[in-house]
């Protein structure tokens, strides 16, 4: 909608900017044709004024002839011969007005008096027998005679005057200084008044407009008028309007007006057709705007489609990742499944042969002489059977189930220091142990059994790694921020989500042998060790690792031979402060949660933890009580075991679709899988919770349920 009120304002914008071009392009090219008019008539009328004079002049000198009769008319005569100014004829009249002495025989009639007192000459106008139309300049002598020269008028407005073409229907015109036509292209209009002559020929026609502009022009002023007339010329007689560019042609003391009269039409024709080839142009630039902007438009939606494609898409990809990492997990536990299987027999089996092997052992060494070399046989077989005690004793423990799905709020400063005084207890006397603990009231979850072994069994191989040189492990501790551990150099090209806000770090570092990058790689494998055979089963870091995954926490290696290694481990904190605040909403609630699970040790745990922060919960292990406790209870909050004795818990979930709209349903796995991925993407439930669960891990994901 921002988009389309946008390009909305901006086309108004553009259409009103267009519209205030045309009318300023229209104004000044109207103007300037105006302009171009007012020059040719002010040239014409420069030019009649002078021919005007001309003719004046010429009459007085031929008045000022004196002779005979004979001799002043053979003279008039050859004048006329050598005279190339439209002069057709001189003659004179008495006193009485007739014609005398006209040197060519002409009878001429319907005189109109045209100019008057032009320091006593006069100009009329004549028609002769044909109806053509004569100026005569009329000059009056001393002797009561009337010197008069004939022009041929219309020869002279044909010659001179009517060639001149202004537009299509354009014309000039004369007219005295008393409103009366002296040329027109019509000549029926030839001597009669503009206004009076129209309106006697033509009395249905409205004048006003051209009174107005009539005298305008025989004001004595020169200018530009707009008017309504009629084409006179037109048989129709269409009323137009009309444009008129007037000047005057001033002889004596009097004068004459020259007007160029053109159609209003013909100068806005051209203009909007020049404005129709400019809309063209501009409404091809606007539609290529408009497409443009279309297509912007398209290109955006396109990219917001294709970004919330690539979104999914990474959604998916990570959790397709997880499914294929919980898929190697499953392999990998799997194959350490079976090895457990076998080594369990094995172990058991093997510890009977140890039995009578140390007990014989055991009793050579107390019975013969400690000098002698038997006894030394005898040791060394006491001391292989404890060595394969040891490793016995480390291979069954991959028999067991390592990893409880049930983990305790620990308080870090408190575990941290116990197992500091366990390392030093270790420690021989060449080596010296560091401590930098100071973790105040900071909880993780977890398991505290489980963290002092992984911590144990680096610092043995610290140990180990330290020899009998003099060295120094140190421990420190500290509480750092997602940020800053995406800022650790030593976690180059390593992925960790933003699921914590903060974790505990612990670093613990020994400056023995240190490790080559080859070693480096395969440290955390399944029965790979440096140690020399006999002295190392390679199971230490492996099942370190596993424990420290299976508190979400991570764990990394800095190493550099001859210099010593650092050992990173990453645990999550748990955010104490708002998980009371939590709390403390879901108690104001009263939010009912119903967890279902097959172990009730689980059941057991996850309830007595609930009542610790005042918040009951309903627990069941079989699917028909679910059922009955949902129909019963109003349950907010469904929390169910994926593998429950009975079936799945998301074909649970599948099959109360739609029966219970405003309640939360979560699974608890061991790993992510594919059905659950999909499971979640298709509604079917709100979200999972990967083990070991805890009343923290679950309140947890309500709040992130809630929020989205």
């Amino acid at each position: 909608m921002l988009v389309i009120l946008l390009i909305s304002i901006f086309l108004i914008y553009l259409i009103s900017t267009a519209s205030g071009i045309w009318k300023e392009y229209q104004q000044t090219l109207i103007k300037n044709q105006k302009d171009q008019m007012l020059i040719t008539v002010q040239i014409l009328a420069e030019n009649m004024s002078i021919t005007l004079e001309e003719y004046l002049n010429n009459l007085k000198f031929l008045s000022s002839i004196s002779g005979s009769d004979s001799e002043v008319k053979d003279i008039y005569r050859s004048f006329l011969k050598t005279s190339n100014n439209f002069i057709c004829n001189i003659y004179y009249e008495d006193e009485g007005g007739n014609t005398v002495n006209m040197i060519y025989e002409q009878k001429l009639t319907d005189a109109v008096l045209l100019s008057d007192n032009i320091n006593g000459d006069s100009i009329w106008q004549y028609s002769d027998t044909s109806d053509k139309k004569y100026l005569v300049f009329k000059h009056y002598c001393k002797d009561a005679k009337t010197l008069c020269m004939v022009i041929d008028e219309e020869k002279y407005y044909r010659k001179l005057i009517s060639d001149i073409h202004i537009g299509t229907n354009g014309y000039i015109l004369v007219k005295n200084s008393k409103g009366c036509i002296v040329m027109h292209p019509d000549s029926k209009q030839w001597g009669i008044p503009v206004i009076e002559g129209r309106r006697q020929m033509y009395p249905d026609l409205d004048y006003n407009s051209l009174e107005q502009m009539v005298e305008e022009q025989c004001s004595g002023k020169s200018g530009v008028s707009e008017y309504y007339s009629y084409w006179w010329t037109d048989p129709n007689l269409p009323r137009v309007k009309k444009i008129s560019a007037y000047a005057l042609a001033g002889f004596g003391d009097d004068f004459w007006v020259i007007s160029a009269v053109i159609d209003y039409d013909d100068l806005y024709i051209p203009i909007v057709g020049g404005l129709q080839k400019i809309a063209l142009i501009f409404s091809c630039g606007l539609l290529l705007l408009v497409i443009m902007i279309i297509l912007t438009i398209k290109l955006l939606r396109d990219q917001s489609k294709a970004s919330k494609e690539i979104a999914y898409l990474r959604e998916l990809n990570t959790l397709l990742e997880e499914v294929h990492h919980g898929e190697e997990n499953i392999a990998h536990q799997q194959r350490l499944q079976i090895m457990g299987t076998m080594t369990g027999g094995i172990a058991h089996e093997f510890n009977n042969f140890l039995t009578p092997i140390m007990g014989h052992a055991e009793l050579l060494m107390m019975e013969l002489d400690p000098e002698s070399d038997e006894f030394d046989s005898a040791c060394e077989i006491y001391e292989a059977s404890e060595k394969a005690k040891d490793v016995i004793r480390q291979i069954s423990s991959l028999s067991r189930r390592n990893v409880e799905t049930v983990y305790k709020k620990i308080l870090a400063q408190k575990m941290l220091d116990r197992v500091a005084k366990m390392v030093e207890s270790v420690c021989p006397a060449n080596i010296h142990m560091e401590k930098d603990i100071c973790q105040g009231d900071e909880y993780i979850l977890g398991n505290t059994t489980q963290i002092n072994q992984v911590i144990l069994n680096i610092c043995v191989n610290a140990v180990h790694a330290i020899g009998k040189n003099e060295g120094i492990i140190r421990l420190t501790s500290s509480v750092i921020t997602y940020d800053c551990i995406k800022q650790m150099s030593s976690l180059e090209n390593k992925s960790i989500p933003d699921t914590w806000e903060r974790y505990l770090k612990i670093d613990i570092e020994d400056n023995g042998c240190g490790m080559e990058p080859e070693v480096l790689r395969k440290i955390f494998n399944p029965f790979f060790t440096t140690k020399k055979s006999g002295q190392g089963t390679g199971l230490g870091l492996s099942l370190a690792e596993q424990i420290v995954l299976s508190h979400k926490g991570y764990i990394f290696v800095k190493s550099t031979v001859g210099k010593g290694s650092v050992f990173t481990i990453l645990l999550p904190v748990l955010e104490s402060e708002s998980l009371e605040i939590q709390t403390e909403k879901r108690r104001k609630t009263d939010i009912q949660i119903l967890i279902a699970d097959d172990n009730a040790k689980i059941l057991e745990m996850l309830k007595k933890n609930f009542a610790k922060i005042n918040l009951p919960i309903q627990t069941c292990s079989l699917k028909e009580e679910i059922k009955m406790l949902l129909q019963k209870l109003a349950v907010d909050v469904l929390i169910i075991d994926e593998g429950p004795e009975d079936g799945s818990g998301v074909a649970f979930c599948m099959s109360i679709q739609g029966q219970y709209p405003d309640m939360m349903k979560f699974v608890m796995v061991d790993y992510i899988t594919r059905e659950i991925a999909e499971a979640k993407q298709n509604n079917i439930i709100d979200g999972y919770i990967v083990k070991p669960v805890s009343d923290t891990t679950i309140l947890e994901a309500i709040r992130n349920c809630q929020k989205t």
